[in-house]
């Protein structure tokens, strides 16, 4: 029982460190920063952000740096992404990191992470 226990422990171990490597939706690609889809995700993003600020905070997308995704249990999709972002008023350009979970058959989406990467 011991021999199986620790079996088990290794299996499970060794799928949790697996789980961070990007793999690609079916019939998506995870790293083509001007896929429209891509591009979609990060301006949900970016409007979802808006919604908790002040208007003097609000972002404009400019562009995708980075887009990677990850197939989860259940249909959903992990996406994170690195973009370049403009405040509305002062036009400064800064980059940020957001992670969005999607579950393309119902049309679910959720920013479940936004911040800033100090340059």
């Amino acid at each position: 029982m011991k021999f199986q226990s620790i079996v088990f422990l290794i299996v499970v171990m060794l799928a949790s460190t697996d789980k961070n490597q990007a793999i690609p939706p079916e019939g998506g690609s995870s790293n083509n920063v001007s896929d429209p889809h891509v591009i979609d995700i990060a301006n949900f993003a970016v409007t979802e952000f808006n919604k908790g600020n002040i208007l003097l905070l609000k972002l404009k997308l400019v562009k995708v740096i980075k887009a990677e995704s990850q197939v989860l249990v259940g249909g959903f999709v992990n996406n994170q992404l690195t973009i370049s972002a403009s405040q509305r008023f002062n036009y400064d350009i800064h980059k940020y990191e957001a992670v969005v979970l999607e579950k393309p058959s119902e049309q679910f989406r959720n920013l479940t992470s936004f911040k800033r990467v100090h340059d």
